[in-house]
């Protein structure tokens, strides 16, 4: 995936995609469609979902808002509840516009710097690693809804970045071309100017969008729970990757690197197995930065199979 990839982009995602690509290889069918774009110019991901309950708990002082902060800091993420109570909450004593930033990461400031090495961290020092996304709120002051604001982000970062260069690589690793209907110009424009109660309306993303589609489909095919795009990657990390993980995260690996601390990519995985913390995304970030400098920094050896 990495080598396809060409870039260490941590997400199993692209597994799924390019094993879809090479099925319709062999199928026969050069062309897929994909609804890529559907959940971010209607309004369909959790963190809208998590976007939508601050409402309830917005309005509350900095106060309570911090005692809940440093509640949701402190609870176990082994099981989903919690992990997305921990997820919802643990960025509340923030302000609204760092709040909404908070969304879209994965770590912590204080997990990240635990594991720069030395070099690293002084290159990074003073870094906003969220100015990107600061940047582009500051191109919309006029825009107040929350929802809207969050959107935005996602066109013009996760989507563009992550999720369309993915499925075009995953696509072409195997010679199948992947359209984005949901990205026709026209619809994009349209979806902008709805209110956001188009998008997301109680509990129910994609709003307008699903209406539109209640006489074309089943029922249970317009408002099937949302199934995402991924794999049980904490599994993997903790037990069929096991091994890889303490190859390619292995002190000497990490050591003659350079790039990061190897007492805190242990410590990260101690925690991980032990439950202290969901740490799988971390590692297999990691573990993705590590094979891309094995494949395209160090001698190589060119992996089998497509690219």
């Amino acid at each position: 995936m990495v080598y396809t990839l060409d870039e260490p982009q941590a997400d199993p995602a692209p597994i799924n995609a390019m094993l879809i690509a090479e099925q319709a290889r062999k199928d026969g069918i050069p062309v897929l469609l994909t609804g890529t774009g559907g959940d971010d110019i209607f309004s369909g991901y959790r963190r809208h979902s998590a976007l939508q309950l601050e409402r309830y708990w917005g309005w509350a002082p900095s106060l309570l808002r911090s005692a809940g902060a440093a509640g949701a800091r402190r609870l176990p993420t082994r099981w989903p509840v919690m992990r997305r109570a921990h997820r919802a909450f643990e960025h509340a004593d923030l302000s609204a516009a760092d709040r909404l930033l908070s969304y879209f990461t994965w770590t912590t400031s204080g997990l990240r710097g635990s594991l720069y090495g030395p070099a690293l961290s002084e290159d990074l020092r003073g870094t906003d690693v969220l100015a990107p996304l600061r940047e582009s709120l500051a191109r919309i002051p006029a825009e107040r809804e929350p929802l809207n604001r969050m959107l935005y982000l996602e066109a013009k970062h996760f989507l563009a970045d992550h999720n369309l260069n993915y499925m075009d690589k995953a696509g072409m690793a195997y010679g199948v071309e992947v359209r984005v209907p949901f990205l026709d110009h026209d619809l994009v424009a349209f979806a902008s100017q709805l209110p956001v109660n188009m998008k997301w309306r109680g509990r129910e993303g994609k709003y307008l969008l699903k209406k539109a589609m209640e006489p074309m489909l089943p029922r249970e095919v317009v408002y099937r729970p949302k199934t995402g795009f991924g794999a049980p990657l904490r599994r993997w990390i903790r037990n069929e990757l096991r091994e890889v993980v303490e190859d390619v995260l292995s002190p000497a690996a990490i050591g003659d690197r350079g790039l990061f601390d190897a007492s805190g990519v242990r410590a990260l995985i101690d925690a991980d197995r032990a439950g202290r913390v969901d740490g799988a995304y971390a590692i297999f970030a990691l573990m993705a930065v590590e094979l891309w400098c094995r494949m395209f920094i160090d001698q190589p050896i060119i992996p089998t199979g497509p690219r």
